[in-house]
């Protein structure tokens, strides 16, 4: 029985229908979210971010006329998204590497713990796809691998004891041998805070192991007695019989920046180019227009008729280094400078508008495509299962939702809360712009206290916003919005109620969560089908931003339900 269990649920959030076996269920109809964009593109232009909210650390690669790119999840579940394109400019998100609950084991983490900086690499020896990456919780390194990316199955983690520390990466060269590089700690005691060095090891892959002893190929940075820090995000490419090995300094944020060196050989030495950082938005004015910054954690990947791009994460603040959508994937073409490829021009600034390249004209053309617009109105499900889009507070341990025929979302209201580090039940998707709007409606009585059903916006455990139906000290049911944030005194325990009369209690409310400026978000309810709209109270939105709640993740909007 504990098997056929396993099955089932592991099937239910593959969008599949399950059955709860609760009655006291918040029923939710259809959760419809829309964004706008901030710029808008001509025919031959396209827009950054390609993905917009929070997918950072992209990782990206080509096998034919297909491109996969790959970003972090962190603690939320299921991990690694996985998108494909065939132009660059045009991305549709397959689903995720790490869908089922053996692949991931998050357990009580902090939300900017988990998976990070996953790379996505073709083995052209064996014809496999491999993703590396730390935090699935089944030992520090760990890779999955699969021959057809677009079948979004995976195999389970296979570990790596030896590899330690973070952002693992491969390389398949073109002789058969493979090698694994990441960051770790130096080989001797640190010299400073942040000092941490690029390692590579040779990776077996027709035995799954690593050989060899590893090495340090960047100590430090580009240059030591500067203390640069964080040298993190190494990637390993041969062009034209030189070895180019990438990564990112500084930290990802107003510091980031992308540098690059080269070899003859895949285990160094290597030489800093002669123009270095690549890409960064370091000091550049900060009272500039719209700014994106932060940018760097790159990966370049070539084009069938020899272009060559960049994927890279950046932040799109709206005021003081505030931002709710988290780092996101930008794309910018590479020019080559003397043998050395240069992302971004020092002291330009990122484009929200890029002009497209002759073949990227060329592709989008020939593929007629229409892609998928990130800004559209989106449904988070429908009577055929969970958005692509959907994403779970760590990795679920237990059934707490149905999709019923109808389309209406029953979600079982369990004891553990938002705040307390497990995983409630809460289903959303990623805010993915200043601007937006998510509506639902609710059908529910709460009876005890601790009862609660509606919208969260979920920033961490420390910072969030819950707006539905519980009951109130006096046992009275009232429609409540409340804000919280261990992190900023000052916006702590924003708090509105409305007292819902006997009538009320058993209609359906309407629910609804606006960002109609940057600065602030407006939630209002309504009941009957008239819809008359009722601003029950704001909150700040810097309330969750990265800048108030730290770490490295976006703002969420999604159901929830608690209860005892």
């Amino acid at each position: 029985m504990k098997v056929f269990r396993k099955v089932l649920f592991t099937l239910a959030l593959a969008g599949n229908i399950t059955i709860l076996s609760s009655q006291n269920v918040a029923v939710f109809d259809e959760f419809l979210y829309k964004s706008e964009s901030q710029m808008k593109a001509s025919e031959n232009q396209y827009l950054n971010p390609i993905l917009p909210g929070c997918y950072p650390d992209p990782s990206i690669c080509r096998v034919g006329k297909d491109y996969y790119l790959v970003n972090s999840s962190f603690s939320y579940y299921p991990g690694v998204p996985i998108w494909h394109s065939t132009d660059l400019i045009h991305w549709t998100q397959l689903g995720h590497v790490l869908n089922r609950p053996s692949q991931l084991l998050t357990k009580n983490s902090k939300m900017s713990w988990g998976v990070y900086a996953p790379d996505i690499k073709y083995n052209p020896h064996n014809k496999t796809f491999y993703m590396i990456t730390t935090g699935t919780g089944y030992g520090n390194t760990t890779y999955v691998k699969t021959d057809d990316p677009k079948k979004c199955n995976w195999s389970d983690p296979i570990a790596l004891p030896s590899v330690k520390g973070i952002d693992p990466s491969f390389f398949f060269d073109e002789d058969g041998k493979a090698y694994i590089l990441n960051n770790e700690p130096p080989a001797y005691e640190p010299l400073y805070d942040g000092h941490r060095a690029i390692w590579i090891r040779e990776f077996d892959w027709k035995n799954d192991r690593v050989v060899g002893e590893p090495k340090v190929v960047i100590d430090g940075g580009l240059d030591i007695t500067k203390k640069p820090s964080w040298i993190e995000g190494p990637h390993l490419y041969k062009i034209k019989g030189k070895y180019y090995l990438m990564a990112a300094e500084g930290g990802t944020g107003p510091n980031h920046r992308e540098v690059i060196l080269t070899s003859d050989s895949p285990m160094g030495p290597f030489i800093p180019c002669a123009i270095n950082p690549i890409l960064t938005q370091m000091g550049l004015p900060s009272d500039r227009k719209e700014p994106v910054t932060c940018a760097g954690h790159a990966d370049l990947v070539e084009t069938e008729n020899g272009e060559w791009f960049a994927v890279f994460l950046a932040v799109r603040p709206y005021r003081n280094g505030h931002e709710n959508t988290g780092r996101e994937t930008f794309l910018l073409p590479v020019k080559w400078n003397d043998e050395q490829p240069i992302i971004l021009d020092k002291g330009k600034v990122v484009p929200y508008v890029v002009d497209m390249t002759p073949g990227m004209k060329n592709l989008s053309e020939n593929n007629k495509i229409q892609g998928y617009d990130p800004y559209a109105p989106a449904l988070l499900w429908t009577s055929k299962g969970l958005s692509k889009e959907a994403t779970f507070i760590r990795t679920p341990k237990e059934e707490f939702f149905q999709i019923r025929k109808d389309g209406k979302l029953a979600l079982k209201p369990r004891e553990i809360r938002i705040e307390q580090f497990g995983n409630p039940s809460f289903i959303g998707r990623w805010v993915n712009s200043k601007r937006f709007k998510a509506q639902t409606a609710l059908t529910y009585i709460p009876e005890g206290k601790l009862d609660f059903a509606g919208i969260v916006c979920f920033q961490n455990d420390y910072c969030y916003v819950q707006f539905g139906k519980t009951v109130d000290k006096q046992g009275k049911v009232i429609l409540s919005l409340k804000s919280y944030s261990s992190r900023s005194k000052k916006e702590l325990k924003d708090e509105y109620e409305y007292f819902l009369s006997d009538k009320e209690k058993k209609q359906k409310v309407y629910l609804k969560v606006e960002a109609l400026t940057p600065e602030e978000y407006t939630f209002s309810y309504a009941f009957g089908r008239s819809k008359s709209w009722t601003v029950l109270g704001k909150v700040k939105s810097s309330l969750l931003s990265t800048a108030t709640a730290g770490g490295f993740t976006g703002t969420t909007i999604g159901v929830y339900a608690t209860g005892e």
